[in-house]
């Protein structure tokens, strides 16, 4: 069967879908930085703050499952040199302090509280958002959407070969597609609270797809 498709008169065209999707969904990377002068002091501290900052995000209405560590990191601080100093360094920097950060990674079901609960864990103790990005809920509509205009703009360029070549299209004897999912947006921001929810705009993200169709052809 194989080789007498092989042999067969062909025609391949490659089509491309694109559709257009509101993300409802935010996923947002928090955490809290703290310095001491011990790594015990800067790490109870630090985990002190972040208990706040997820009993915010909790309150806002974000489920236990949606809330997951992120990063942790403990590190020493230096003491700084005096750039200008021309005397040479005969001893490794002294440290004098720890500095410890822990984030978590937040998954935002209802989209339009993104600023509110942004705002709230800001306030609760959390000093740095790292990221940002934005996601659907339903990603089969928009990615089976994609694929059915890749098939159909792969189709009407065969078409138009067809035409152009004086022959005309048989039956389809290969076909295959492949859809890039969502393309997402990803923002960075250094937040400080303030009197106003953090403004949130998810804007539109494309669903990509692409299809490679191929017919059987004959003279018209």
């Amino acid at each position: 069967a194989a080789q007498s498709i092989a042999e067969l008169p062909t025609l391949s065209a490659n089509g491309v879908g694109t559709v257009y999707v509101v993300p409802d969904i935010a996923v947002v990377t928090l955490g809290v930085t703290t310095r001491a002068a011990t790594a015990g002091d800067a790490l109870a501290a630090n985990s002190t703050d972040l208990a706040k900052a997820i009993d915010a995000i909790k309150a806002a209405g974000v489920a236990e499952p949606d809330i997951g560590t992120a990063g942790f990191s403990v590190f020493p601080v230096f003491e700084q040199t005096d750039p200008n100093s021309t005397a040479p360094q005969t001893e490794p920097p002294k440290i004098v302090g720890y500095q410890v950060t822990n984030e978590v990674r937040v998954t935002i079901r209802d989209i339009a509280s993104s600023g509110t609960i942004l705002d709230a864990v800001v306030k609760a103790g959390a000093n740095q958002v790292t990221g940002i990005s934005f996601d659907s809920s339903d990603r089969k509509t928009p990615s089976d959407a994609a694929l059915a205009d890749a098939v159909a703009d792969a189709t009407r360029q065969a078409g138009i070969m067809a035409d152009a070549a004086g022959v005309k299209l048989v039956r389809i004897v290969s076909i295959n597609g492949s859809s890039g999912g969502m393309v997402p947006m990803f923002a960075r921001a250094d937040m400080m609270a303030a009197s106003a929810p953090v403004p949130v705009m998810p804007g539109q993200r494309e669903v990509n797809a692409n299809a490679n169709v191929t017919w059987e052809i004959a003279p018209k």
